[in-house]
């Protein structure tokens, strides 16, 4: 379903081991269940999603968090990984790039939503993806970041914007047309702004490979330069 109210679906993916995480609600800490890690997703879309590790005869129990819709603070640690999200930012850590690529479902491919309030419930539309492609060795050597629409939600003067490092600003989504930007391979954070007149679930995502780190922010002023 392209257009739709309430939360998105989870794939899964693997990671690595199990074991116990620590989870902050509002400056509440307390231990979950041991983690089973090949489960644990930690999606651009908001979401993080694990199985605890099996007690035979108890059932298997199934985590699901919504990180968008939040009124206290969130964070998890565990697997390796580290979650911190509020009710305007969103940021991922992990203990090297491959094992953040691995725990937001394998790919730097991003769903893009649309978000709108339809008869007092948050309605989200697929709008767009965005497809970022990092070095991998001696097939891959350049980073490149390009996009496609999905469904024609965002309206014709909707800008998205790279930024490399400190460098320039370019041109990702302009003129109603995604293109393709590439930079250095050697680059330690990775930007992409958003402005649009419609709803959308973030208006900035900083990628900081040098840290393993990615942070999206609801929010954002569009920068002039």
């Amino acid at each position: 379903m392209d257009t739709f109210t309430g939360r998105r679906r989870i794939c899964v993916a693997a990671v690595t081991r199990g074991m116990a995480a620590l989870i902050t609600v509002g400056g509440l800490t307390a231990g979950a269940g041991p983690v089973d890690c090949a489960t644990l997703q930690v999606l651009s879309t908001w979401d993080i999603q694990y199985r605890e590790q099996e007690r035979f005869p108890e059932p298997v129990k199934t985590v699901k968090k919504d990180l968008y819709v939040l009124s206290t603070p969130y964070r998890f640690v565990g697997c390796g990984v580290t979650v911190n999200a509020t009710s305007t930012e969103f940021a991922i850590k992990a203990s090297s790039t491959r094992a953040l690529l691995d725990v937001m479902g394998g790919q730097w491919s991003f769903p893009f939503y649309g978000v709108e309030r339809r008869a007092g419930q948050l309605a989200y539309t697929n709008a767009a993806r965005i497809l970022i492609n990092l070095p991998d060795g001696l097939m891959n050597t350049a980073v490149k970041v390009s996009g496609y629409a999905v469904r024609p939600y965002l309206p014709r003067d909707a800008i998205m914007a790279v930024r490399a490092d400190a460098g320039k600003l370019q041109p990702l989504l302009y003129d109603g047309r995604f293109r393709s930007v590439t930079v250095d391979s050697k680059v330690k954070t990775l930007e992409i702004t958003v402005k649009s007149s419609r709803g959308v679930l973030w208006k900035r995502m900083r990628l900081d490979v040098a840290n393993s780190t990615i942070t999206f922010t609801k929010e954002s002023d569009f920068p002039v330069k």
